[in-house]
């Protein structure tokens, strides 16, 4: 009887303990194909249909669940991503729970097929745009791409770029900087090339200080599928067209990496402007802005695969970017002249070289790693002009400006527990810039104007990252000290700028259940003085000149923001606000001589208070139906020191966009996309609106890709801007080609595809100057 009760109470315990540890369950979050964590996707515990509990997983895809009750089964979801089921009984390990999620896709043959639309996820500090094969990007560059994105705006007659209606953000490629203008270098990129855009809006402290409004990093694609991969593309279109080879060759242990591009254009984008004075004077300008222009790429990389626990990447890439400007201005009602002809004759030749090499040493624990990284960049621009007033030559100028970048970077993760991990880091960024200016003036000797600039940026940083059920908390701080010198050789003029400064990062994620997130951020950034401020040798022409300021102060922002995502199985709905207040305003002043030139320079004119709403929702209305509106507003307030025209500012978009899956080879998008009226300080644009479509038909087992694409089908997208200063009142109109009606066919075909292996490198972000033109 004794043996009996031991054995039952035996089997009863055994049972118990077993029981016990079912109900405790933890692992990680995958992606299937690039074998990167996943970071807050939802963990959700069923019984039958019956919840039962839920949590999310951490920045390091990494989750926890401890359960008393019974349960069914284990539902993960993700934005982007397919659910995925995982029975009782299938999971063989309570703690070592491995789960690979499927990007949205469909499999046709064992062909993949790359999600049609775009997607937007939530992080902790920032919003992805995850581009996919999203219709309104065939053939397309990353500078159209930008159009389909409500929180940036591109200002395609200044080449200016805005991020939640702020020019102050920082454009990063691959978490690196450049010296070309904004909208140069974005329309150097195809938008297929573009894995992922992040809006970093609320930067932690492990991103570099600069850019008051945030950051904008372009991931791009890369190659690493098992075996021999090629891509073959080519596109033509309204005065372009392109053509390109991608792919890799991966051995497991080493993959070889290449892409070659070219891409040709032409433009006409046609602009009037009517100036008007006070004291009565008039003059009309009318020019067609003739373009010509061929950017040549190729980039190149080797992973090396080294064991489990090391990683080297070393890449090298190539961009020889050269165009040409035709512009005959016609001048009318000029008062106190005939009319008249003004023609300038210029040209523009960059040359980019980058180099970089990244090595990372994985150590036994998980999420304990070290990581350094060296980037090596060059880029030399040549920028000559002549002009002339009739058949009268004036002058001729050949300005030169040649940058060199070295940034070291090191950064390293310790886990202290499962719920608590510490980062920290330092870079190093180096820049020397050496401009100079070979002015031909009529009837008078050469000279030369030579400016150099020499800057060292030093930055460490420290974050602490604490998960408590549902709640992740992320702190940071980070230390920046900043030298630049600079000499104009022409006059001994010189600056000599030191700051140093802290800036504190806090974040907050909370989970509500297993389909809502609630965000919350807060962190402060900074605008230095940079060689853009400080060059004398600055773009101009007969339309407008920027002017240095050498006695600038550097600007301060704190930000705060929260924003909240919704996930169902139809609806994904998204909300964020924000607030910033800016101390020491960095802001572009504008006047127009008398010659009808706008002169732009910059000056700190005090304080702003901005705020913002931003909205989005996707629903999928039936199975071949998907629709998506994203909306937002943008206001600010300025307290200056300085007259301004306008000290409300203010801007709104709006973008509705369907896509269709008429079936399983064809497929359609019509977009309609409105920009609401725009104030800045001295000008403002008048409303505007334009509806896409573009349509994608696969043949050959979904291999061969047929895109056609029309932008601005009902030919109403002009740009309407009103300018005042002081003492001229100027109405312009801008009909900008790549913005107005025009088409865009592009065929894409896929050589071979094969399962990816990929590196698991953090992405790097060595921004710290302006541009240079």
């Amino acid at each position: 009887m004794n043996k009996i009760i031991k054995t039952t109470l035996f089997i009863v315990f055994t049972i118990s303990l077993y029981a016990q540890q079912r109900n405790n369950f933890q692992g990680i979050v995958f992606d299937q194909n690039t074998k990167e964590a996943i970071p807050y996707a939802t963990i959700t515990a069923y019984n039958d249909s019956d919840l039962i509990n839920g949590t999310s997983t951490d920045s390091f895809g990494k989750f926890k669940l401890s359960l008393k009750e019974k349960i069914s089964h284990i539902e993960i979801t993700f934005i982007g991503y397919k659910n995925k089921i995982l029975k009782f009984e299938d999971i063989a390990d309570n703690n070592t729970i491995l789960i690979m999620l499927e990007s949205s896709v469909e499999e046709l043959d064992a062909v993949v097929i790359n999600a049609e639309q775009t997607t937007t996820n939530l992080k902790i500090d920032r919003k992805i745009i995850n581009l996919g094969a999203d219709l309104q990007q065939a053939g397309a560059t990353a500078l159209e791409a930008f159009d389909q994105i409500t929180e940036i705006q591109t200002d395609l007659g200044t080449g200016s770029l805005s991020l939640r209606g702020s020019g102050n953000v920082r454009l990063l490629i691959n978490g690196k900087p450049s010296s070309l203008n904004a909208t140069e270098l974005l329309g150097q990129i195809p938008a297929a090339s573009i894995h992922r855009v992040e809006l970093i809006t609320s930067p932690s402290a492990k991103n570099q200080a600069d850019g008051l409004s945030g950051i904008i990093n372009v991931i791009l694609k890369k190659n690493t599928l098992k075996g021999l991969n090629t891509n073959l593309n080519a596109g033509v279109g309204t005065k372009r067209y392109n053509y390109g080879l991608d792919g890799n060759y991966n051995f497991s242990f080493l993959n070889f990496r290449w892409n070659l591009s070219q891409f040709g254009r032409e433009m006409d984008s046609k602009q009037r402007i009517l100036q008007h004075y006070q004291n009565g004077d008039t003059r009309d300008l009318f020019t067609p802005h003739d373009f010509s222009g061929l950017v040549r790429t190729i980039d190149t990389g080797l992973d090396f695969f080294i064991n489990e626990q090391n990683e080297l990447s070393i890449s090298f890439d190539y961009t020889d970017d050269a165009h040409s400007f035709y512009n005959d201005t016609f001048y009318t009602n000029v008062t106190g002249r005939d009319d008249f002809i003004y023609t300038r004759n210029s040209s523009h030749h960059h040359k980019t070289t980058n180099i970089n090499a990244n090595y990372r040493a994985q150590f036994e624990k998980e999420n304990h790693f070290l990581e350094a990284d060296y980037q090596f960049s060059k880029n030399n621009n040549i920028l000559p002009a002549k002009d002339f007033d009739g058949e009268n030559f004036l002058f001729e100028e050949k300005r030169i400006n040649n940058n060199k970048l070295n940034a070291l970077a090191l950064d390293y993760s310790l886990p202290i527990t499962e719920n608590i991990f510490l980062e920290a880091g330092a870079s190093w960024n180096g820049r020397i810039l050496e401009s100079s200016n070979l002015t031909k003036v009529a009837n008078e000797p050469e000279t030369l104007d030579v400016f150099n600039y020499e800057e060292s940026l030093l930055g460490i940083y420290g974050l602490t990252n604490i998960k408590v059920g549902r709640l992740n908390w992320q702190l940071g701080l980070r230390y920046e000290i900043l030298t630049s010198n600079s000499i104009n050789i022409s006059n001994n003029e010189t600056t000599d700028l030191k700051f140093s400064n802290l800036f504190p990062s806090i974040h907050a994620s909370y989970a509500i259940n297993d389909s809502n997130t609630f965000n919350l951020g807060f962190s402060r950034r900074v605008s230095r003085p940079n060689f853009r401020n400080i060059n004398p040798f600055q773009s101009r022409n007969q339309y407008f000149e920027w002017i240095a300021n050498p006695s600038l102060k550097p600007e301060f922002s704190n930000n705060f923001e929260t924003n909240y995502q919704y996930n169902g199985n139809k609806l994904i709905a998204s909300f964020a606000l924000f607030y910033r207040y800016r101390t020491d305003v960095i802001e572009r002043l504008q006047t127009i001589d008398l010659d009808g030139v706008l002169l732009n320079t910059f000056d700190n004119i005090g304080k702003k208070h901005s705020y913002g709403i931003e909205a989005s929702t996707s629903y999928k209305l039936t199975n071949f139906w998907n629709s998506q509106l994203s909306a937002n507003y943008y206001h600010t307030s300025i307290n200056q020191d300085v007259p301004l025209t306008w000290d409300e500012l203010y801007s709104s978009n709006l973008i509705f966009k369907n896509t269709f899956k008429i079936n399983s080879a064809l497929s359609a998008d019509i977009s309609y996309r409105h920009n609401f009226k725009t104030q800045n300080a001295f000008d403002f644009i008048a409303p505007r609106d334009r509806f896409d479509i573009a349509v994608r038909l696969k043949l050959l087992e979904n291999k061969l890709s047929l895109n056609l694409r029309i932008v601005d089908l009902l030919d109403n997208n002009l740009m309407y801007r009103t300018a005042v200063t002081q003492n001229v009142i100027q109405n312009e109109v801008w009909r900008f080609q790549s913005q107005t009606f025009g088409y865009l066919f592009s065929v894409s075909y896929k050589l071979f595809q094969n399962k990816q292996k990929t590196r698991n490198r953090k992405n790097r972000n060595y921004n710290y100057g302006g541009t240079t033109d």
